[in-house]
């Protein structure tokens, strides 16, 4: 008899993502899994390989997450606006969440992307995607007049990247958004 899949799928990776987020990855073990997951041993094998293969698969999942995450951004708002909105989601976290985790993304690539080839090319492939989201707002914002004509699209991404990298470091674990509402205050100076 065939093994069936009694759990939602989506549902469970959630869950140990946000373990692995809050923990990092060394520091969750399979019986953290087991617990927050709500599922046995032999079904996360099943469903997900082994703790390495689930960690992989959380970071799909997150970027997926933030993919959707910026698609909805540049729907909502014109270029400037939808930039700005990216860092005032991080004074929001913050502000919301006082036992705050930062980034699972930056916290994977503080705890492990260097030496692990397959974690940093996941992202690698975030922060690439955070760069063409803020590449292509900018040259939109330049072609409608509400972003400084003269930046160069490719450099002010990366320091817009940066910036981001940046703040996900410092609010981890912190409760202070000065630096954040700074951090805003000076991306639009920059874009203007």
């Amino acid at each position: 008899m065939p093994w069936e899949k009694k759990f939602d799928e989506e549902a469970v990776l959630d869950k140990a993502m946000h373990a692995f987020w809050r923990q990092g990855y060394e520091a969750t073990s399979m019986r953290n899994l087991v617990d927050c997951m709500g599922i046995n041993p032999g079904s996360i094998y099943a469903a997900f390989g082994d703790k390495r293969t689930l960690f992989q698969k959380t970071l799909d999942h997150y970027e997926a997450q933030s993919r959707s995450m910026l698609a909805k951004l540049e729907e909502k708002h014109g270029p400037l606006k939808a930039i700005l909105a990216v860092f005032e989601h991080m004074v929001d976290d913050v502000r919301d969440n006082p036992d705050n985790c930062g980034c699972f993304m930056v916290n994977s690539i503080l705890e492990g992307a260097p030496k692990d080839k397959k974690m940093d090319k996941a992202v690698q492939k975030g922060i690439e995607e955070f760069q063409a989201f803020f590449r292509r707002m900018i040259k939109q914002g330049q072609k409608a007049g509400e972003i400084n004509a003269g930046l160069n699209p490719a450099q002010t991404a990366r320091i817009l990247q940066s910036l981001v990298l940046g703040g996900r470091v410092l609010s981890r674990g912190r409760s202070d958004i000065a630096v954040l509402k700074d951090t805003v205050a000076h991306v639009k100076t920059i874009l203007k």
